[in-house]
Protein backbone atom coordinates (compact mmCIF):
# COMPACT_ATOMS: atom_id res chain seq x y z
CA UNK A 1 0.00 0.00 0.00
CA UNK A 2 1.10 3.57 -0.60
CA UNK A 3 2.73 5.42 2.27
CA UNK A 4 0.66 7.87 4.27
CA UNK A 5 1.69 11.51 4.42
CA UNK A 6 2.89 10.94 8.01
CA UNK A 7 5.01 7.98 6.92
CA UNK A 8 6.53 9.99 4.07
CA UNK A 9 7.40 12.83 6.46
CA UNK A 10 8.88 10.39 8.98
CA UNK A 11 11.00 8.74 6.33
CA UNK A 12 12.22 12.10 5.04
CA UNK A 13 13.04 13.13 8.59
CA UNK A 14 14.97 9.88 9.15
CA UNK A 15 16.97 10.44 5.97
CA UNK A 16 17.83 13.97 7.08
CA UNK A 17 19.01 12.61 10.45
CA UNK A 18 21.21 10.08 8.67
CA UNK A 19 22.54 12.76 6.33
CA UNK A 20 23.32 15.22 9.13
CA UNK A 21 24.89 12.44 11.24
CA UNK A 22 27.26 11.56 8.43
CA UNK A 23 28.21 15.22 8.02
CA UNK A 24 29.07 15.71 11.69
CA UNK A 25 30.95 12.40 11.60
CA UNK A 26 33.12 13.73 8.76
CA UNK A 27 33.73 16.84 10.88
CA UNK A 28 35.28 14.63 13.53
CA UNK A 29 32.32 14.59 15.95
CA UNK A 30 32.07 10.82 16.30
CA UNK A 31 30.31 10.87 19.69
CA UNK A 32 27.56 13.17 18.42
CA UNK A 33 27.06 11.08 15.28
CA UNK A 34 26.82 7.88 17.34
CA UNK A 35 24.28 9.46 19.71
CA UNK A 36 22.18 10.54 16.72
CA UNK A 37 22.22 7.06 15.16
CA UNK A 38 21.44 5.46 18.52
CA UNK A 39 18.34 7.64 19.02
CA UNK A 40 17.23 6.91 15.46
CA UNK A 41 17.56 3.15 16.03
CA UNK A 42 15.60 3.33 19.30
CA UNK A 43 12.76 4.92 17.35
CA UNK A 44 12.90 3.00 14.04
CA UNK A 45 14.35 -0.40 15.09
CA UNK A 46 15.97 -0.42 11.62
CA UNK A 47 18.82 -3.02 11.38
CA UNK A 48 20.65 -0.88 8.81
CA UNK A 49 20.74 1.98 11.33
CA UNK A 50 21.99 -0.38 14.04
CA UNK A 51 24.74 -1.67 11.76
CA UNK A 52 25.95 1.85 11.00
CA UNK A 53 25.85 2.73 14.70
CA UNK A 54 28.03 -0.30 15.53
CA UNK A 55 30.51 0.70 12.80
CA UNK A 56 30.79 4.24 14.21
CA UNK A 57 31.09 2.98 17.78
CA UNK A 58 33.78 0.50 16.77
CA UNK A 59 35.90 3.24 15.24
CA UNK A 60 36.09 4.83 18.69
CA UNK A 61 35.94 1.99 21.22
CA UNK A 62 35.20 -1.74 21.19
CA UNK A 63 33.16 -1.49 24.40
CA UNK A 64 30.85 1.10 22.82
CA UNK A 65 30.32 -1.24 19.88
CA UNK A 66 29.46 -4.09 22.25
CA UNK A 67 26.92 -1.89 24.04
CA UNK A 68 25.29 -1.02 20.71
CA UNK A 69 25.17 -4.72 19.80
CA UNK A 70 23.40 -5.44 23.10
CA UNK A 71 20.72 -2.88 22.22
CA UNK A 72 20.39 -4.42 18.77
CA UNK A 73 19.96 -7.90 20.25
CA UNK A 74 17.20 -6.67 22.59
CA UNK A 75 15.26 -5.51 19.54
CA UNK A 76 16.26 -8.51 17.38
CA UNK A 77 16.67 -11.58 19.64
CA UNK A 78 16.99 -13.86 16.61
CA UNK A 79 20.05 -12.30 14.97
CA UNK A 80 19.81 -11.35 11.33
CA UNK A 81 22.69 -11.79 8.90
CA UNK A 82 23.67 -8.17 9.52
CA UNK A 83 23.78 -8.62 13.30
CA UNK A 84 25.83 -11.82 12.94
CA UNK A 85 28.25 -10.08 10.64
CA UNK A 86 28.71 -7.14 13.00
CA UNK A 87 29.16 -9.46 16.00
CA UNK A 88 31.89 -11.24 14.07
CA UNK A 89 33.52 -7.89 13.12
CA UNK A 90 33.51 -6.73 16.75
CA UNK A 91 35.01 -10.07 17.82
CA UNK A 92 37.77 -9.55 15.25
CA UNK A 93 38.41 -6.04 16.55
CA UNK A 94 38.67 -7.41 20.10
CA UNK A 95 41.17 -10.04 19.04
CA UNK A 96 38.78 -12.88 19.90
CA UNK A 97 40.54 -15.38 17.66
CA UNK A 98 38.39 -18.38 18.65
CA UNK A 99 35.08 -16.64 17.81
CA UNK A 100 36.48 -15.37 14.53
CA UNK A 101 37.58 -18.84 13.46
CA UNK A 102 34.20 -20.41 14.27
CA UNK A 103 32.27 -17.75 12.35
CA UNK A 104 34.64 -17.31 9.44
CA UNK A 105 33.20 -19.86 6.95
CA UNK A 106 29.70 -18.37 7.23
CA UNK A 107 30.97 -14.79 7.07
CA UNK A 108 33.04 -15.45 3.96
CA UNK A 109 29.93 -16.69 2.19
CA UNK A 110 28.18 -13.35 2.65
CA UNK A 111 28.24 -10.16 0.61
CA UNK A 112 29.56 -6.74 1.77
CA UNK A 113 32.99 -8.27 2.03
CA UNK A 114 35.05 -5.09 2.24
CA UNK A 115 34.60 -4.71 5.98
CA UNK A 116 35.10 -8.43 6.57
CA UNK A 117 38.43 -8.48 4.74
CA UNK A 118 39.58 -5.35 6.56
CA UNK A 119 38.73 -6.84 9.95
CA UNK A 120 40.50 -10.07 9.05
CA UNK A 121 43.56 -8.02 8.12
CA UNK A 122 43.48 -6.10 11.40
CA UNK A 123 43.08 -9.32 13.38
CA UNK A 124 46.10 -10.99 11.79
CA UNK A 125 48.30 -7.93 12.21
CA UNK A 126 47.46 -7.63 15.90
CA UNK A 127 47.18 -11.37 16.61
CA UNK A 128 49.48 -13.29 14.25
CA UNK A 129 48.33 -16.59 15.75
CA UNK A 130 45.01 -16.07 13.92
CA UNK A 131 46.78 -16.79 10.61
CA UNK A 132 46.96 -20.55 11.02
CA UNK A 133 47.07 -22.79 7.97
CA UNK A 134 43.32 -23.43 7.77
CA UNK A 135 42.32 -19.77 8.19
CA UNK A 136 44.95 -18.64 5.68
CA UNK A 137 43.59 -21.13 3.16
CA UNK A 138 40.02 -19.83 3.66
CA UNK A 139 41.09 -16.20 3.31
CA UNK A 140 43.12 -16.94 0.17
CA UNK A 141 40.23 -18.84 -1.42
CA UNK A 142 37.78 -16.05 -0.59
CA UNK A 143 40.18 -13.38 -1.89
CA UNK A 144 40.48 -15.13 -5.24
CA UNK A 145 36.69 -14.83 -5.61
CA UNK A 146 37.01 -11.04 -5.34
CA UNK A 147 39.92 -10.23 -7.67
CA UNK A 148 38.82 -6.59 -8.06
CA UNK A 149 38.57 -5.87 -4.33
CA UNK A 150 41.63 -4.15 -2.87
CA UNK A 151 40.64 -5.17 0.67
CA UNK A 152 40.68 -8.82 -0.40
CA UNK A 153 44.20 -8.42 -1.78
CA UNK A 154 45.30 -6.80 1.50
CA UNK A 155 43.95 -9.68 3.58
CA UNK A 156 45.44 -12.26 1.21
CA UNK A 157 48.83 -10.52 1.44
CA UNK A 158 48.85 -10.47 5.24
CA UNK A 159 47.68 -14.04 5.82
CA UNK A 160 49.90 -15.48 3.11
CA UNK A 161 52.85 -13.55 4.55
CA UNK A 162 52.21 -14.87 8.06
CA UNK A 163 51.92 -18.41 6.71
CA UNK A 164 55.18 -17.99 4.72
CA UNK A 165 53.29 -18.51 1.46
CA UNK A 166 55.60 -16.04 -0.27
CA UNK A 167 54.35 -16.64 -3.81
CA UNK A 168 50.72 -16.05 -2.79
CA UNK A 169 51.71 -12.91 -0.85
CA UNK A 170 53.64 -11.59 -3.85
CA UNK A 171 50.73 -12.28 -6.22
CA UNK A 172 48.33 -10.50 -3.84
CA UNK A 173 50.66 -7.47 -3.65
CA UNK A 174 50.78 -7.34 -7.46
CA UNK A 175 46.97 -7.24 -7.56
CA UNK A 176 46.93 -4.58 -4.86
CA UNK A 177 49.45 -2.36 -6.65
CA UNK A 178 47.22 -2.29 -9.72
CA UNK A 179 43.94 -1.95 -7.79
CA UNK A 180 45.11 0.83 -5.50
CA UNK A 181 47.88 2.74 -7.24
CA UNK A 182 47.34 5.82 -5.05
CA UNK A 183 47.48 3.80 -1.79
CA UNK A 184 44.43 4.86 0.19
CA UNK A 185 44.94 5.38 3.94
CA UNK A 186 43.83 1.87 4.90
CA UNK A 187 46.14 0.32 2.30
CA UNK A 188 49.01 2.53 3.44
CA UNK A 189 48.48 1.62 7.08
CA UNK A 190 48.40 -2.08 6.26
CA UNK A 191 51.49 -1.98 4.09
CA UNK A 192 53.46 0.00 6.66
CA UNK A 193 52.53 -2.52 9.33
CA UNK A 194 53.78 -5.29 7.05
CA UNK A 195 56.95 -3.28 6.46
CA UNK A 196 57.56 -3.10 10.21
CA UNK A 197 56.55 -6.61 11.20
CA UNK A 198 57.39 -8.70 8.13
CA UNK A 199 59.65 -6.58 5.91
CA UNK A 200 60.80 -9.64 3.98
CA UNK A 201 57.39 -9.80 2.24
CA UNK A 202 57.74 -6.33 0.76
CA UNK A 203 61.42 -6.90 0.05
CA UNK A 204 60.49 -9.99 -2.01
CA UNK A 205 57.78 -8.05 -3.86
CA UNK A 206 60.01 -5.12 -4.80
CA UNK A 207 62.91 -7.39 -5.69
CA UNK A 208 60.69 -9.14 -8.26
CA UNK A 209 58.94 -6.01 -9.55
CA UNK A 210 60.19 -3.34 -11.94
CA UNK A 211 59.67 -0.17 -9.89
CA UNK A 212 59.49 1.90 -13.09
CA UNK A 213 56.04 0.43 -13.68
CA UNK A 214 54.79 1.34 -10.19
CA UNK A 215 52.96 4.52 -9.26
CA UNK A 216 54.84 7.22 -7.28
CA UNK A 217 53.03 6.12 -4.11
CA UNK A 218 54.27 2.55 -4.50
CA UNK A 219 57.76 3.80 -5.30
CA UNK A 220 57.58 5.79 -2.08
CA UNK A 221 56.60 2.60 -0.26
CA UNK A 222 59.62 0.87 -1.77
CA UNK A 223 61.84 3.53 -0.19
CA UNK A 224 60.07 3.06 3.17
CA UNK A 225 60.60 -0.69 2.87
CA UNK A 226 64.34 -0.23 2.35
CA UNK A 227 64.54 2.12 5.31
CA UNK A 228 62.67 -0.36 7.51
CA UNK A 229 65.18 -3.00 6.45
CA UNK A 230 68.00 -0.61 7.52
CA UNK A 231 69.24 -0.36 3.94
CA UNK A 232 69.36 3.41 4.11
CA UNK A 233 72.13 4.00 1.59
CA UNK A 234 70.23 1.96 -1.00
CA UNK A 235 67.07 3.91 -0.16
CA UNK A 236 68.95 7.18 -0.54
CA UNK A 237 70.30 6.25 -4.00
CA UNK A 238 66.87 5.08 -5.13
CA UNK A 239 65.28 8.31 -3.93
CA UNK A 240 67.78 10.45 -5.79
CA UNK A 241 67.12 8.51 -9.02
CA UNK A 242 63.36 8.84 -8.56
CA UNK A 243 63.51 12.56 -7.80
CA UNK A 244 65.69 13.19 -10.84
CA UNK A 245 62.84 11.80 -12.99
CA UNK A 246 59.77 12.83 -10.96
CA UNK A 247 59.63 15.80 -8.55
CA UNK A 248 57.02 14.11 -6.35
CA UNK A 249 56.07 15.65 -2.97
CA UNK A 250 55.92 12.32 -1.12
CA UNK A 251 59.36 11.40 -2.41
CA UNK A 252 60.74 14.74 -1.25
CA UNK A 253 59.19 14.11 2.16
CA UNK A 254 60.86 10.70 2.29
CA UNK A 255 64.16 12.30 1.27
CA UNK A 256 63.78 14.80 4.11
CA UNK A 257 63.05 12.06 6.63
CA UNK A 258 66.03 10.06 5.40
CA UNK A 259 68.19 13.17 5.56
CA UNK A 260 67.29 13.52 9.26
CA UNK A 261 68.08 9.87 9.89
CA UNK A 262 71.42 10.27 8.14
CA UNK A 263 72.17 13.22 10.46
CA UNK A 264 72.71 15.58 7.54
CA UNK A 265 72.84 19.35 8.26
CA UNK A 266 69.50 20.91 9.17
CA UNK A 267 69.53 23.04 6.00
CA UNK A 268 69.74 19.92 3.82
CA UNK A 269 66.68 18.35 5.48
CA UNK A 270 64.69 21.59 5.34
CA UNK A 271 65.52 21.93 1.63
CA UNK A 272 63.74 18.64 0.91
CA UNK A 273 60.70 19.66 2.97
CA UNK A 274 60.61 23.03 1.17
CA UNK A 275 60.49 21.25 -2.20
CA UNK A 276 57.77 18.92 -0.93
CA UNK A 277 55.80 21.97 0.16
CA UNK A 278 56.28 23.54 -3.27
CA UNK A 279 55.04 20.49 -5.20
CA UNK A 280 52.46 19.06 -2.79
CA UNK A 281 48.74 19.00 -2.19
CA UNK A 282 47.39 20.72 0.92
CA UNK A 283 47.80 17.50 2.88
CA UNK A 284 51.37 16.95 1.62
CA UNK A 285 52.26 20.60 2.31
CA UNK A 286 51.05 20.22 5.88
CA UNK A 287 52.98 17.01 6.43
CA UNK A 288 56.15 18.64 5.06
CA UNK A 289 55.59 21.66 7.32
CA UNK A 290 55.11 19.46 10.40
CA UNK A 291 58.26 17.46 9.68
CA UNK A 292 60.28 20.61 9.04
CA UNK A 293 59.04 22.06 12.34
CA UNK A 294 60.03 18.84 14.15
CA UNK A 295 63.56 19.04 12.74
CA UNK A 296 63.89 22.70 13.71
CA UNK A 297 62.60 22.04 17.24
CA UNK A 298 65.28 19.35 17.61
CA UNK A 299 67.91 21.91 16.56
CA UNK A 300 66.39 24.46 19.00
CA UNK A 301 65.51 26.91 16.23
CA UNK A 302 62.11 27.69 17.72
CA UNK A 303 61.33 30.85 15.74
CA UNK A 304 61.71 29.12 12.38
CA UNK A 305 59.88 26.06 13.73
CA UNK A 306 56.90 28.31 14.55
CA UNK A 307 57.03 29.75 11.05
CA UNK A 308 56.84 26.29 9.50
CA UNK A 309 54.11 25.21 11.88
CA UNK A 310 51.94 28.12 10.71
CA UNK A 311 52.08 26.61 7.21
CA UNK A 312 50.39 23.35 8.30
CA UNK A 313 46.81 24.21 7.41
CA UNK A 314 45.19 20.88 6.48
CA UNK A 315 42.39 19.86 8.90
CA UNK A 316 43.94 16.43 9.47
CA UNK A 317 47.23 18.08 10.49
CA UNK A 318 45.82 20.03 13.42
CA UNK A 319 46.34 17.35 16.07
CA UNK A 320 50.00 17.00 15.14
CA UNK A 321 50.29 20.79 14.95
CA UNK A 322 49.07 21.21 18.54
CA UNK A 323 51.48 18.53 19.78
CA UNK A 324 54.38 20.39 18.16
CA UNK A 325 53.12 23.72 19.50
CA UNK A 326 53.27 22.13 22.94
CA UNK A 327 56.88 21.08 22.32
CA UNK A 328 57.87 24.61 21.30
CA UNK A 329 56.38 26.28 24.38
CA UNK A 330 57.73 23.44 26.52
CA UNK A 331 61.23 24.34 25.33
CA UNK A 332 60.42 27.90 26.43
CA UNK A 333 59.19 26.57 29.82
CA UNK A 334 55.81 28.22 29.25
CA UNK A 335 53.82 25.56 31.11
CA UNK A 336 50.34 27.18 30.87
CA UNK A 337 50.77 27.41 27.08
CA UNK A 338 51.86 23.74 27.00
CA UNK A 339 48.70 22.73 28.82
CA UNK A 340 46.54 24.80 26.48
CA UNK A 341 48.10 23.24 23.36
CA UNK A 342 47.67 19.72 24.75
CA UNK A 343 44.03 20.31 25.62
CA UNK A 344 43.43 21.50 22.05
CA UNK A 345 45.12 18.32 20.78
CA UNK A 346 43.04 16.20 23.15
CA UNK A 347 39.80 17.68 21.83
CA UNK A 348 40.79 16.61 18.32
CA UNK A 349 42.15 13.12 18.98
CA UNK A 350 39.12 12.20 21.08
CA UNK A 351 36.91 12.81 18.06
CA UNK A 352 38.58 9.99 16.17
CA UNK A 353 40.43 11.92 13.47
CA UNK A 354 43.38 10.23 11.85
CA UNK A 355 46.76 11.80 12.53
CA UNK A 356 49.81 11.84 10.30
CA UNK A 357 52.67 11.74 12.77
CA UNK A 358 51.62 11.53 16.42
CA UNK A 359 48.94 9.47 18.15
CA UNK A 360 47.02 9.32 21.41
CA UNK A 361 50.00 7.70 23.17
CA UNK A 362 52.20 10.68 22.26
CA UNK A 363 49.55 13.02 23.63
CA UNK A 364 49.43 11.20 26.94
CA UNK A 365 53.22 11.16 27.23
CA UNK A 366 53.22 14.93 26.66
CA UNK A 367 50.61 15.39 29.39
CA UNK A 368 52.71 13.33 31.81
CA UNK A 369 55.88 15.20 30.87
CA UNK A 370 54.09 18.45 31.69
CA UNK A 371 53.03 17.11 35.10
CA UNK A 372 56.67 16.39 35.95
CA UNK A 373 57.51 20.06 35.40
CA UNK A 374 54.63 21.57 37.35
CA UNK A 375 54.64 22.33 41.10
CA UNK A 376 53.52 19.21 43.02
CA UNK A 377 50.05 20.46 44.00
CA UNK A 378 49.28 21.65 40.46
CA UNK A 379 50.66 18.46 38.96
CA UNK A 380 48.48 16.38 41.29
CA UNK A 381 45.33 18.28 40.30
CA UNK A 382 46.15 17.90 36.61
CA UNK A 383 46.83 14.17 36.92
CA UNK A 384 43.53 13.68 38.74
CA UNK A 385 41.71 15.63 36.01
CA UNK A 386 43.58 13.70 33.30
CA UNK A 387 42.55 10.37 34.84
CA UNK A 388 38.89 11.46 35.02
CA UNK A 389 38.88 12.62 31.39
CA UNK A 390 40.55 9.50 30.05
CA UNK A 391 38.28 7.25 32.13
CA UNK A 392 35.14 8.98 30.85
CA UNK A 393 36.42 8.63 27.27
CA UNK A 394 36.92 4.87 27.70
CA UNK A 395 40.67 5.12 27.16
CA UNK A 396 42.64 1.86 26.76
CA UNK A 397 43.59 0.26 30.11
CA UNK A 398 47.31 0.78 29.50
CA UNK A 399 46.78 4.56 29.31
CA UNK A 400 44.85 4.67 32.58
CA UNK A 401 47.54 2.58 34.25
CA UNK A 402 50.23 4.93 32.97
CA UNK A 403 48.46 7.94 34.50
CA UNK A 404 48.16 6.13 37.83
CA UNK A 405 51.83 5.17 37.69
CA UNK A 406 52.84 8.78 37.05
CA UNK A 407 50.67 9.96 39.94
CA UNK A 408 52.27 7.32 42.16
CA UNK A 409 55.72 8.66 41.27
CA UNK A 410 54.54 12.13 42.22
CA UNK A 411 53.23 10.87 45.58
CA UNK A 412 56.40 8.91 46.30
CA UNK A 413 59.14 11.25 45.08
CA UNK A 414 57.78 14.78 45.45
CA UNK A 415 55.03 14.59 48.06
CA UNK A 416 56.62 11.91 50.29
CA UNK A 417 53.35 10.02 50.55
CA UNK A 418 54.37 6.42 49.75
CA UNK A 419 51.09 4.98 51.07
CA UNK A 420 49.12 6.84 48.40
CA UNK A 421 51.71 5.86 45.79
CA UNK A 422 51.28 2.20 46.68
CA UNK A 423 47.49 2.54 46.50
CA UNK A 424 47.69 4.03 42.99
CA UNK A 425 50.08 1.32 41.84
CA UNK A 426 47.82 -1.43 43.18
CA UNK A 427 44.92 0.13 41.28
CA UNK A 428 47.08 0.25 38.14
CA UNK A 429 48.01 -3.40 38.63
CA UNK A 430 44.32 -4.34 38.69
CA UNK A 431 43.98 -2.67 35.29
CA UNK A 432 47.10 -4.25 33.72
CA UNK A 433 47.89 -7.22 35.99
CA UNK A 434 50.91 -8.51 34.08
CA UNK A 435 52.68 -5.24 33.35
CA UNK A 436 56.33 -5.57 34.51
CA UNK A 437 56.81 -1.81 34.93
CA UNK A 438 53.84 -1.56 37.31
CA UNK A 439 54.90 -4.71 39.19
CA UNK A 440 58.41 -3.33 39.61
CA UNK A 441 57.25 0.14 40.65
CA UNK A 442 54.85 -1.33 43.19
CA UNK A 443 57.45 -3.64 44.75
CA UNK A 444 60.11 -0.93 44.87
CA UNK A 445 57.77 1.74 46.26
CA UNK A 446 56.62 -0.61 49.03
CA UNK A 447 60.19 -0.57 50.33
CA UNK A 448 59.76 3.08 51.31
CA UNK A 449 56.70 2.42 53.53
CA UNK A 450 57.21 2.88 57.28
CA UNK A 451 56.77 -0.85 57.95
CA UNK A 452 57.21 -2.50 54.57
CA UNK A 453 56.12 -6.04 53.82
CA UNK A 454 59.46 -7.06 52.32
CA UNK A 455 58.28 -10.53 51.33
CA UNK A 456 55.32 -9.15 49.35
CA UNK A 457 57.47 -6.44 47.78
CA UNK A 458 59.93 -9.10 46.67
CA UNK A 459 57.15 -11.21 45.15
CA UNK A 460 56.02 -8.27 43.01
CA UNK A 461 59.59 -7.60 41.86
CA UNK A 462 60.19 -11.30 41.13
CA UNK A 463 57.08 -11.34 38.94
CA UNK A 464 58.38 -8.28 37.08
CA UNK A 465 61.82 -9.87 36.67
CA UNK A 466 60.33 -13.08 35.29
CA UNK A 467 58.68 -11.04 32.53
CA UNK A 468 61.63 -8.77 31.80
CA UNK A 469 64.80 -10.46 33.12
CA UNK A 470 67.26 -8.13 31.36
CA UNK A 471 65.78 -4.85 32.64
CA UNK A 472 68.39 -2.93 34.67
CA UNK A 473 65.65 -1.10 36.57
CA UNK A 474 64.07 -4.36 37.71
CA UNK A 475 67.47 -5.92 38.45
CA UNK A 476 68.20 -2.89 40.66
CA UNK A 477 64.90 -3.38 42.52
CA UNK A 478 65.64 -7.08 43.00
CA UNK A 479 69.05 -6.34 44.42
CA UNK A 480 67.68 -3.63 46.70
CA UNK A 481 64.89 -5.76 48.17
CA UNK A 482 67.39 -8.57 48.85
CA UNK A 483 69.62 -6.05 50.61
CA UNK A 484 66.66 -4.84 52.66
CA UNK A 485 66.03 -8.46 53.64
CA UNK A 486 69.57 -8.66 55.00
CA UNK A 487 71.12 -10.51 52.04
CA UNK A 488 73.80 -8.14 50.67
CA UNK A 489 75.82 -10.92 49.08
CA UNK A 490 72.79 -12.19 47.16
CA UNK A 491 71.91 -8.62 46.21
CA UNK A 492 75.34 -7.79 44.77
CA UNK A 493 75.17 -9.59 41.36
CA UNK A 494 71.78 -8.07 40.54
CA UNK A 495 73.05 -4.57 41.30
CA UNK A 496 76.29 -5.13 39.41
CA UNK A 497 74.41 -6.24 36.29
CA UNK A 498 72.01 -3.30 36.60
CA UNK A 499 74.89 -0.83 37.05
CA UNK A 500 76.81 -2.23 34.07
CA UNK A 501 73.81 -1.50 31.82
CA UNK A 502 72.54 1.69 33.45
CA UNK A 503 75.09 3.46 35.71
CA UNK A 504 72.71 6.18 36.87
CA UNK A 505 72.72 7.82 40.30
CA UNK A 506 70.03 5.70 41.98
CA UNK A 507 71.55 2.38 40.95
CA UNK A 508 75.02 3.68 41.83
CA UNK A 509 73.75 4.61 45.29
CA UNK A 510 72.37 1.11 45.84
CA UNK A 511 75.43 -0.71 44.50
CA UNK A 512 77.76 1.50 46.50
CA UNK A 513 75.87 0.88 49.74
CA UNK A 514 75.92 -2.88 49.26
CA UNK A 515 79.66 -2.80 48.54
CA UNK A 516 80.19 -0.57 51.59
CA UNK A 517 78.22 -2.98 53.79
CA UNK A 518 80.31 -5.90 52.52
CA UNK A 519 83.48 -4.04 53.50
CA UNK A 520 84.50 -3.26 49.92
CA UNK A 521 84.63 0.46 50.64
CA UNK A 522 87.16 1.48 48.00
CA UNK A 523 84.97 -0.09 45.29
CA UNK A 524 81.95 1.73 46.72
CA UNK A 525 83.80 5.05 46.55
CA UNK A 526 84.73 4.47 42.90
CA UNK A 527 81.06 3.80 42.05
CA UNK A 528 79.83 6.90 43.89
CA UNK A 529 82.54 9.14 42.47
CA UNK A 530 81.69 8.06 38.93
CA UNK A 531 78.03 8.87 39.59
CA UNK A 532 78.91 12.31 40.93
CA UNK A 533 81.11 13.08 37.92
CA UNK A 534 78.08 12.39 35.71
CA UNK A 535 76.03 14.91 37.67
CA UNK A 536 74.70 12.41 40.17
CA UNK A 537 73.11 14.91 42.53
CA UNK A 538 69.86 12.96 42.76
CA UNK A 539 68.36 12.78 46.27
CA UNK A 540 68.87 9.01 46.63
CA UNK A 541 72.65 9.27 46.12
CA UNK A 542 73.03 12.29 48.40
CA UNK A 543 70.83 10.74 51.08
CA UNK A 544 72.90 7.54 50.94
CA UNK A 545 76.18 9.40 51.42
CA UNK A 546 74.71 11.46 54.25
CA UNK A 547 73.20 8.44 56.03
CA UNK A 548 76.47 6.52 55.81
CA UNK A 549 78.32 9.67 56.92
CA UNK A 550 80.57 9.52 53.86
CA UNK A 551 82.36 12.57 52.54
CA UNK A 552 83.61 11.70 49.07
CA UNK A 553 87.16 12.84 48.33
CA UNK A 554 88.40 13.96 44.93
CA UNK A 555 88.91 11.07 42.49
CA UNK A 556 91.56 8.68 43.71
CA UNK A 557 91.51 9.75 47.38
CA UNK A 558 90.12 7.93 50.38
CA UNK A 559 86.72 8.62 51.84
CA UNK A 560 86.31 10.23 55.21
CA UNK A 561 83.46 10.62 57.67
CA UNK A 562 81.78 13.98 57.81
CA UNK A 563 83.19 15.95 60.71
CA UNK A 564 85.81 13.40 61.85
CA UNK A 565 89.01 12.05 60.50
CA UNK A 566 87.58 9.02 58.74
CA UNK A 567 86.23 5.53 59.46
Amino acid sequence: PPLTRRQVLDRANDLMIVFSSEIILQQGQGSAALASYTRLFQRTKDPAVAERAVEIALSANVRLAEQMLERWQEVEPQPSAGQKRMRWIVAAAKGDVATVRVGLPEILDRQRMRNVFLRMSQLALEHPEAADAQTTRLVHQAATRFPGLAEAAIADTIYSAHARRTADANAALRRLSSLDSDIRPITGTTLRLIARRQPEVLEYFFRHTDSRHLSPMWQNLQVESLIAAKREEEAYRLLQNMLAKTPDADLYIQAGILSVRRKEPVAASINYFEKAYLHGTQQQKSRAALLAAMRLIESENLAEARSWLDRAGAPEAQFDKHILEARIVEAEKNWPAVEDALLHAESIVSSGRSNAIFNADDLLVAHLRLAREQPPAEALNNLRSLYRRYSSNSAPPAMLALILEQRAILYADRLQQPEKAVADLKQALEIVPKNPDILNSLGYTMLSLPNPDLAQARRYIERALSRRPDSPEIQDSMGWVLFKQGQPQAALPYLQRAHAKLPEADISAHLGEVLWTLGRKNEAIVVWQAAQRKGGDKPVLQETLKRLNVNLPPSGGKAGSRGNGGH
